[in-house]
């Protein structure tokens, strides 16, 4: 999970300075979110679907999608994120809807279609916190619970306006509400969110419906060792003694070498 949050970050970190030498001012990445992104796409199968709020490099490189090629077509001023995904060999994103209660509507379609059709897939749906209404949310999870639609919800933490206190799990609550488990994880906790993850899908493949993943940020005082991603799977790593501290040099070295090779 370390290789790949890497891969993410340094592949969009080199993605931002190239698309400022071209004049892009503005690139979405998913900087910060790389636990959660990695913990819920890297067991993903080719049937299954992905709903997200943004067409990042970071996810299309996760997704299965060629770095170079992701580099490319992401750093261009002018950039048809659909023909770029597609070109880099990502053929699971469903097309981005700016809107985000639109954007669930639509996944709850996707999802449906995967269900009527006998298909084994599921769908990842993603979600900024904040972004969607309470009462839009119970409607949304209802309908989900409803039909044991074959989805996973991931809510991302929200703006981080909040300095004293934490990521509050407002969304878990709509989501039991509606009937369906709401499992609030730390959005830093790599290996917690995997066995979230794991354990949900297992759920959803069974047939049991959906599932709401929330993503909970922390403030830097609460007591915690990193509030990066990576720093924190990588103190974690270090403490078990899984690896030795030269390791992280060996896969910074790899991880830059993906970026250009063909």
């Amino acid at each position: 999970m370390y290789t790949r949050m890497l891969e993410a970050r340094l592949l969009e970190e080199t993605l931002v300075k190239r698309a400022a030498l071209k004049g892009k001012k503005r690139v979405v990445t998913t900087r910060g979110q790389e636990a959660v992104r990695v913990s819920t796409a890297i067991e993903l199968g080719a049937d299954d679907l992905v709903s997200d709020i943004a067409a990042t490099a970071g996810m299309g490189l996760l997704l299965g999608g060629n770095a170079p090629s992701l580099l490319r077509g992401m750093a261009k001023p002018k950039t048809d994120t659909a023909k770029v995904l597609r070109e880099a060999g990502v053929s699971r994103m469903l097309r981005q809807v700016d809107d985000p209660e639109e954007r669930l509507q639509l996944a709850l379609g996707a999802a449906l279609a995967l269900k009527t059709q006998g298909r084994q897939g599921i769908l990842v749906a993603y979600a900024r916190k904040g972004e969607i209404r309470s009462a839009s949310w119970r409607k949304v999870l209802g309908t989900a619970g409803k039909l044991e639609l074959p989805m996973i919800f991931v809510v991302l933490p929200g703006s981080g306006t909040r300095k004293n206190d934490v990521d509050l799990t407002e969304v878990c609550d709509d989501a039991r509400a509606a009937g369906i488990p709401g499992i609030p994880v730390d959005a830093c906790d790599a290996v917690a969110l995997y066995r979230v993850v794991q354990e949900s899908l297992g759920r959803t493949r069974g047939g049991d419906g959906p599932v709401l993943i929330e993503s909970v940020g922390w403030p830097a005082k609460a007591g915690r060792n990193a509030d990066d991603p990576l720093d924190h799977l990588q103190i974690s790593l270090l403490e078990r003694k899984i690896v030795k501290a030269s390791w992280f040099a060996q896969e910074a070295k790899m991880a830059r070498k993906q970026l250009v090779k063909k």
